[in-house]
C-alpha cells in the first residue's frame, strides 16, 4: 500500500481530532477499569484494544504532521511518551515543513507547562501527598 493509497483509506488526524480520539480512549479506559475492575479478562482486552488504537492514533498524526512514523515507538519509552503526546497535539499540519509551532501550538505548551508547574507546586507544597512504592 502506498502513501497515497493510505491516505485516502484513512483520514486525516489533525489537533482537535488527534485531542479528542485520545480524551475518549482515556475515558473508556478509566471506565472500563472501575466498571469491570482491573483483574478482569474484559479489562484486559478494553485495555489491549485501547493501546492499539492509540498506536494507530500516533502513525496518523505523525504522518498528518509530516514526520517518521517510527517515532510512534517513543510512546513507550518514560517520559518521552509524554513529550511525544504533547508534540503531537501541539503540531499543526505538515509541521516538518516550517519545523516551528504555529500561535495554537504555542498556546497548547504553554497549557502543559502551566499543568506541570501546578503539579510541581503541589509536590513541592505538600511533599506528604507523594506515595512512593
Amino acid at each position: 500500500m502506498t502513501t497515497g493509497e493510505f491516505s485516502t483509506v484513512f483520514p486525516e488526524v489533525d489537533r482537535i481530532v488527534y485531542f479528542g480520539s485520545r480524551f475518549a480512549l482515556m475515558v473508556i479506559g478509566i471506565a472500563a477499569f472501575f466498571y469491570f475492575g482491573p483483574e478482569s479478562g474484559i479489562f484486559s482486552f478494553i485495555s489491549l484494544a485501547v493501546m492499539i488504537a492509540g498506536v494507530v492514533l500516533d502513525v496518523l498524526r505523525l504522518q498528518n504532521i509530516g514526520a517518521s512514523q517510527w517515532l510512534m515507538f517513543l510512546r513507550f519509552v518514560p517520559y518521552a511518551g509524554l513529550l511525544l503526546s504533547i508534540f503531537l497535539q501541539s503540531a499543526q499540519k505538515d509541521w516538518t515543513e516550517s519545523a516551528s509551532f504555529d500561535r495554537t501550538g504555542w498556546i497548547i505548551i504553554g497549557i502543559h507547562a502551566a499543568f506541570a508547574a501546578f503539579i510541581i507546586y503541589l509536590i513541592i507544597k505538600n511533599p506528604a501527598m507523594v506515595i512512593l512504592g
